[in-house]
């Protein structure tokens, strides 16, 4: 089949136009593919950037909720801190319970006639007796006796005094003795 072209050679499209216009197209297409996917991650990043918002705002209630637990927890220990020390207060009183019993009941057993306490003190691996008497023999058996004990280390006297009780004479007298480690009688 032959081709005849029937346009003046002026109004015939130019082959460097015929390339232009493809290339413009071609621009126009990567143009317009470029815009969709610029579009396109806009919405993808907005719609991540809500969805962080939410977690974030969701994490923080969450946290509140959980505060409130801690402080909780925090109150507990420190009751549960309270209580172990208080336990521990009980089981040393009543682990040392027969052992003052025992103190006690020597102590009794060691005073002689003519002797009165008026007080005794015990701390830890020592304690201090306090009374009165007539003479001092009866304090020299006083000590004696204290020092046959099991459970007695040393005895010593700290202070004797003579002093008046409504006219009569009488001494004012301070032992001290060392609880030793000897556990013969020791009913712990």
């Amino acid at each position: 089949m032959i081709r005849i072209n029937l346009l003046p050679r002026e109004e015939k499209p130019s082959r460097e136009g015929i390339i232009w216009q493809s290339v413009f197209i071609w621009a126009l297409i990567a143009c317009g593919i470029i815009l969709v996917i610029g579009i396109g991650m806009h919405i993808f990043h907005s719609f991540e950037i809500r969805s962080l918002k939410s977690d974030i705002a969701e994490t923080k209630l969450e946290q509140q909720r959980y505060a409130e637990a801690a402080r909780l927890v925090e109150e507990l220990t420190a009751k549960k801190r309270q209580i172990e020390e208080r336990l521990q207060v009980i089981e040393n009183l009543d682990r040392d319970r027969r052992k003052r019993v025992y103190l006690l009941d020597e102590l009794a057993r060691s005073v002689p006639d003519y002797i009165w306490l008026e007080r005794f003190e015990e701390n830890g691996n020592a304690a201090t007796i306090k009374g009165w008497s007539f003479t001092n023999l009866a304090i020299s058996q006083f000590m004696d006796s204290l020092e046959a004990k099991a459970h007695v280390d040393s005895v010593f006297l700290k202070i004797i005094k003579r002093q008046e009780i409504e006219g009569i004479p009488a001494l004012n007298f301070e032992l001290g003795y060392r609880i030793g480690s000897r556990k013969e009688g020791a009913g712990s």
